[in-house]
């Protein structure tokens, strides 16, 4: 397991380029013959985190957390995309039930009645099969 890494590039305080290594001194021969620094290898794998103080390695636990925070607030569309029925049976269900009402002759509103003709119009144009 890696809990080195050879910091060969950072830019804007960024890593951009490092390298894993199990133990120090074979990470302080590669920083020997390539530059950059020795830092632990944090603990988060997520190296946008990683920040460069100098030849220190600092993980921003507060930025990590805000942004994990942020896309739980947001995970339950994707679970609910998933878990949705596909969106031609929802409509199909709708427009049977639309036009389940206009046959008993109920009043729909407007939209609704011109969207279920236009739905109709294309079942009609093109049947399914028997």
């Amino acid at each position: 397991m890696e809990k080195h890494i050879a910091v060969v590039k950072h830019e804007n305080n960024k890593v951009t380029k490092y390298q894993p290594y199990a133990s120090k001194s074979d990470a302080d021969a590669h920083v020997v013959t390539y530059g950059g620094f020795v830092a632990d290898k944090p603990d988060d794998d997520r190296m946008k985190y990683w920040i460069v103080d100098g030849e220190t390695l600092i993980f921003d636990q507060s930025q990590a957390d805000s942004d994990d925070a942020a896309l739980a607030a947001v995970a339950y569309r994707d679970d609910r995309r998933e878990a949705y029925p596909p969106l031609g049976d929802q409509l199909d269900a709708l427009w049977k039930e639309l036009n389940y009402r206009r046959l008993q002759g109920e009043n729909l509103i407007q939209d609704a009645d011109d969207m279920l003709g236009a739905v109709l119009a294309v079942k009609s144009a093109h049947p399914k099969p028997e």
